[in-house]
């Protein structure tokens, strides 16, 4: 196998060391979002150049790697992960048994709604980030969960596990008044799909002005 891959890494004029750091980058931190940083910006390319040889060799262990060309975002899911509302390469949706945590489900409905409504006020940057007032973003969560985060600490863990995802970007949450950055790839999640599960399994009612 390793002759296998080393051929293959010639044809990219890559080498073994890099190979292993992508993949070593995709399983410790499941996602590369090119924009995170500009050493981020180097495992993007890297995995770019060789896209295939990494899903093949995940794929032998089980992984499933979804690449958003558009947001320049790849996630990577482990064996039996269930993502809700990630679309896969050919447009269907990925089923995977990663299960998500009641709050990390209605986070990721939060954070779609809130990109949203920034994107049609027209308030997004040139990077493709929508600013939101922690505030706001603990109202709407309550408004969603129909009942608020008892303790600061859960909310700080729901915030580093949209980070982690690299879908939001944030410096200081230590007042109401901080910012949280939410960005474009927050669309590579459906809400329907998100929305759906979470009617099904949470017994969140919701009617069609609310949706």
């Amino acid at each position: 196998m390793l002759d296998a891959i080393n051929h293959e890494l010639k044809k990219a004029n890559a080498d073994i060391g890099e190979f292993r750091e992508v993949v070593n980058r995709l399983l410790s931190f499941q996602a590369i979002y090119r924009k995170q940083s500009n050493k981020e910006a180097e495992f993007y390319d890297l995995f770019v150049r060789l896209q295939t040889l990494i899903e093949e060799y995940l794929g032998v262990l089980g992984f499933r790697i979804v690449h958003h060309e558009q947001t320049q975002y790849v996630v990577c899911y482990p064996p039996g992960s269930d993502i809700p509302g990630v679309y896969n390469d050919d447009d269907e949706q990925s089923h995977y048994h990663r299960r998500l945590k009641r709050n990390e489900k209605i986070a990721l409905i939060v954070s779609r709604y809130l990109f949203e409504e920034r994107l049609r006020e027209g308030q997004i940057s040139d990077d493709g980030v929508a600013l939101v007032d922690l505030e706001k973003f603990n109202h709407t969560f309550a408004m969603v969960a129909k009942q608020p985060l008892d303790k600061e600490s859960e909310r700080d863990d729901l915030l580093k596990f949209l980070k982690g995802l690299r879908l939001i970007e944030y410096k200081d949450t230590s007042g109401p008044d901080a910012l949280i950055g939410f960005r474009s790839n927050i669309l590579c999640f459906s809400m329907e799909s998100v929305v759906h599960q979470v009617r099904e399994e949470l017994g969140i009612e919701w009617n069609e002005e609310e949706e």
